[in-house]
């Protein structure tokens, strides 16, 4: 249990700046997590994961919406207050700079993404502003995510955090959300989310659930190697495909409408306790490269969950990984 932990930390906030103690609380948290096994009883009931390996990108002003919808692979004028899509923004040849999870909020867009690559995507957006009414700015380091999981669809539900905090994608099921608030507000929804007994669970765990559910991410190792069709993102309702124009879409677009694509993304695990590079090759019996690694993520000491970007020509063929670890397809989403 997490309350006598967090109210001894809550209780003297009166001694002490109040938002010097709750962000305390929530790096106290992300310490106490670290420390968590990687067993699969950790998602067998409600748990929840802080989220440190995740940031946020703010996009603001009167022309945020014009500004992202013509630079993204979805559609940003179907978004609604407070929901989110999956998106991705790619280069001109139609190849992925970034992945993520895009929201709309009542003064302007959040873009949620692995924290090694804010800098990086902020510098590349700002590019296009110009002179668009646009400011982007990383709150990450001001803001908590947590993650939460569960196997009941209505348990997310009946915590009942405000609409603004609990974020859901449509495509993505209920039992699965994302929790989002100023970093002042974490020790209050981890305190409920003690309340209500859910359990903290590793952070890695999160990531294990999004490799399940065939989700990609693109990381600085991967940037502009993979194009939407080859980590299924126009699978996962991350491609709009009447929107209108966007940087790299006639290439998107033409492979969709004309071609066929030669590559897909496939789950796969690998036995092994040794976690390798994303973006590292897959390659066959006879040592020809078949694929790269699009994410990765141990599952407990002697197995790795992987992502892969194969050629579909070498699915049913013997893969390996590091020349000599044999690869086993779990699923595609293609089938």
């Amino acid at each position: 249990m997490l309350a006598p932990f967090l109210g001894e930390r809550y209780n003297i906030a009166l001694n002490h700046n109040e938002t010097d103690i709750m962000t305390n609380s929530w790096q106290d948290i992300i310490t106490q997590q670290s420390t968590l096994s990687l067993k699969d009883d950790a998602i067998s009931s409600h748990c929840f994961m802080p989220l440190p390996q995740l940031g946020i990108l703010s996009i603001t002003g009167e022309e945020a919406q014009n500004f992202l919808q013509n630079l993204l692979t979805n559609n940003v004028n179907s978004l609604a207050i407070n929901q989110s899509q999956l998106s991705g923004f790619c280069n001109a040849k139609g190849r992925l700079f970034a992945i993520f999870q895009l929201i709309r909020r009542e003064g302007g867009y959040q873009i949620i993404i692995p924290k090694t690559m804010c800098t990086t995507l902020m510098q590349r957006l700002s590019m296009y502003v110009l002179r668009a009414k646009v400011t982007i700015t990383n709150i990450s380091d001001i803001t908590a995510i947590i993650g939460l999981n569960s196997s009941s669809e209505h348990a997310v539900v009946e915590l009942k955090f405000a609409n603004n905090v609990l974020i859901h994608d449509d495509q993505e099921p209920t039992s699965r959300s994302l929790c989002i608030a100023p970093i002042e507000h974490a020790t209050e929804i981890l305190n409920q989310l003690d309340q209500e007994q859910w359990k903290l669970a590793p952070q890695e765990i999160w990531d294990r659930l999004e490799i399940e559910a065939g989700l990609a991410t693109i990381y600085p190792e991967t940037k502009e190697k993979f194009t939407p069709q080859q980590v299924n993102l126009d699978l996962v309702n991350g491609v709009s495909f009447n929107k209108g124009c966007y940087p790299g879409q006639e290439v998107v677009a033409r492979l969709h409408y004309l071609g066929k694509p030669s590559r897909r993304m496939f789950v796969a695990k690998v036995a092994t306790h040794e976690q390798p590079i994303v973006g590292d090759e897959i390659i066959t019996k006879a040592g020809d490269v078949a694929g790269h690694i699009v994410r990765t993520q141990l599952k407990d000491d002697n197995t790795l969950q992987l992502l892969l970007s194969l050629k579909l020509s070498e699915q049913h063929n013997p893969l390996f990984i590091k020349e000599s670890l044999p690869v086993t397809i779990v699923s595609s989403q293609f089938d």
